[in-house]
């Protein structure tokens, strides 16, 4: 596996990897069926200057069938690398909530409707690169407890990155691994794996493309796997694996639920893709990209693998082998069959001799 890393000072911002929405809800939890909240953009992305006004615009939208007063809150949130799991705090940011206010903190919605929420941002000229918290959007006050005396709260996160446009900012992201799950397979899917980690001081948001070739140096790549095609970010200073699987094949493993909640791999058999029957050796070539704030820096790796139906090819040269065996022992059978007839035709003839 070979991998060309580029790293460039640049002025860009700090966040964390997730999937960008265009409308989507951000983070939900607890939340009951009539609490139903959307908002644009999610995850909220922004560059500003340090002690500069900047004002950012958060459309939320009531998707319930009831009136909504709501609240807006900045809160921290933490995120493990090694896991990728978020976790959600009930404190305000520290460092960045005196900077971060709402022209609306407490606000009614309507059933249908869309409310236009101002986020403002007063950096300090003292400020650091980059910040990430969320923004909770809750309601109010606490709704009654249900029939069955249950008090069901409903919240929604929008996750923020900031980005301080000041001297210093470095982006810096690096492909530590661009590996493949199994060097042989014997069939389809084959998952592969690229290992980033942002060395730098702010966001890194890379993009891109897997080609997968018969070689390195075929001309037309049997299939283009989009590297980050959900336009995630990864937070300064983590680490994120983001993988891509190509099925492309008439043989393929497809995972079915099973009665225990387990899943296993049956093999299915897509006839109008015969002509992708997948054998042999393939080269995965990654071509990635990430912008450092004045022009893209390329990420660049090779990986090979095999794909070899074992099993049915064992299947087919024992078939080959029975059926060999089978005719030989056929033609050994007719050949004793034809020696006995000839013995006895030599008897007889030898009788007859003898009578006369």
């Amino acid at each position: 596996m070979k991998i060309k890393r580029g790293k460039l000072l640049a002025s860009a911002f700090g966040g964390l990897l997730l999937a960008v929405g265009a409308l989507a809800p951000a983070f939900a939890g607890d939340v009951p069926s009539d609490f139903n909240l959307q908002v644009t953009p999610s995850p909220l992305v922004t560059t500003v200057k340090p002690g500069v006004k900047t004002q950012i615009e958060l459309k939320v939208r009531n998707g319930g069938s009831g009136t909504e007063n709501l609240k807006i809150e900045p809160r921290s949130f933490n995120f493990k690398s090694s896991t990728g799991q978020i976790s959600l705090d009930d404190t305000a940011p520290p460092g960045v909530a005196p900077w971060v206010s709402f022209s609306a903190p407490k606000f009614t919605v309507q059933p249908g409707q869309w409310f236009s929420q101002q986020i403002i941002f007063n950096v300090p000229k003292d400020a650091g690169f980059s910040y990430s918290f969320a923004l909770v959007i809750s309601r109010q006050s606490d709704p009654k407890p249900t029939n069955g005396g249950r008090l069901i709260k409903g919240s929604l996160a929008v996750f923020t990155l900031v980005n301080v446009d000041r001297p210093g900012a470095k982006s810096s992201l690096e492909v530590k691994d661009f590996t493949i799950s199994k060097h042989l397979y014997e069939y389809l899917p084959a998952t592969l794996s690229i290992h980033f980690k942002n060395n730098g001081n702010t966001i890194a948001q890379p993009y891109g493309n897997i080609f997968v070739q018969r070689t390195a140096n075929s001309k037309k790549p049997l299939a283009v796997l989009p590297v980050n095609g959900s336009k995630s970010y990864i937070l300064p200073g983590t680490e994120r694996v983001i993988t891509a699987s190509w099925n492309d094949g008439f043989a393929t493993y497809e995972a079915a639920p099973q009665p225990d909640g387990t899943s296993k791999n049956h093999l299915v058999l897509n006839w109008s893709k015969f002509s992708h029957f997948r054998i042999g050796r393939y080269t995965a070539h990654l071509v990635a990209v990430y912008n450092d704030g004045q022009h893209d820096v390329p990420i660049e790796g090779t990986v090979s693998f095999w794909v070899i139906p074992w099993r049915a090819i064992l299947l087919t040269l024992f078939s080959i082998v029975a059926v060999w065996l089978l005719s030989l022992w056929l033609f050994v059978k007719l050949l004793r069959r034809h020696d006995r007839k000839r013995a006895r035709r030599e008897q007889q003839e030898q009788k007859k001799e003898a009578e006369k």
